[in-house]
């Protein structure tokens, strides 16, 4: 099943299908270019070299894709149910979010968005709580100019926050557009 971006488990599945999909390109690569070899008495000269070396195009994102994702690890089973169950109407959970700024990969393994907010949880491991939140502040601005970001990294302050969403009315547009967004983030 492929793996799609925000849901429980993302991060276990991606991992494993970045990972196959490199292997499977390698291995593609290199029967098309020995075929080659051996259709054209051992000269690398022919069109199937060309072939093989455009096998490592997709090969290559494949790998970049594991590299990033390999030091993070998705949420536990009991972890997704305790946010599922604090989780107010009219909004949406994501989990499992490794975005990719110019100068970082950040983690965070949930994110509540809905009702003009989006609430974040950092992953564990060393990150700036400040340089996360003032990028996905500035990058939601521009879907969403109303909408408050809050990055935690406590569990217990991310659930507490989650319980106190107030529901009100925000434009459905910009919301798909927020969520939308997001989701183009994760890597």
């Amino acid at each position: 099943m492929k793996a799609k971006r925000g849901e429980f488990g993302y991060i276990k599945r991606k991992k494993k299908s970045a990972l196959l999909t490199t292997l499977l390109m390698v291995l593609l690569g290199i029967i098309v270019f020995v075929t080659g070899l051996l259709l054209n008495k051992m000269s690398n000269r022919n069109i199937f070299t060309v072939i093989a070396v455009l096998f490592v195009l997709p090969g290559a994102k494949s790998l970049v894709a594991y590299i990033v994702t390999f030091p993070y690890q998705s949420v536990s089973k009991e972890r997704y149910d305790r946010v599922r169950e604090v989780l107010p109407e009219q909004t949406e959970l994501y989990a499992d979010m490794v975005i990719t700024s110019a100068e970082k990969v950040m983690h965070l393994d949930f994110a509540v968005v809905g009702n003009g907010q989006v609430i974040g949880l950092l992953g564990n491991g060393k990150q700036e709580i400040s340089y996360v939140r003032k990028y996905l502040t500035d990058g939601v601005h521009n879907w969403g100019p109303d909408y408050k970001v809050k990055i935690v990294d406590s569990e217990k302050t991310f659930l507490n926050e989650v319980k106190n969403i107030t529901p009100q009315e925000v434009d459905e547009k910009e919301e798909e557009q927020v969520k939308s967004y997001l989701l183009a983030l994760i890597v």
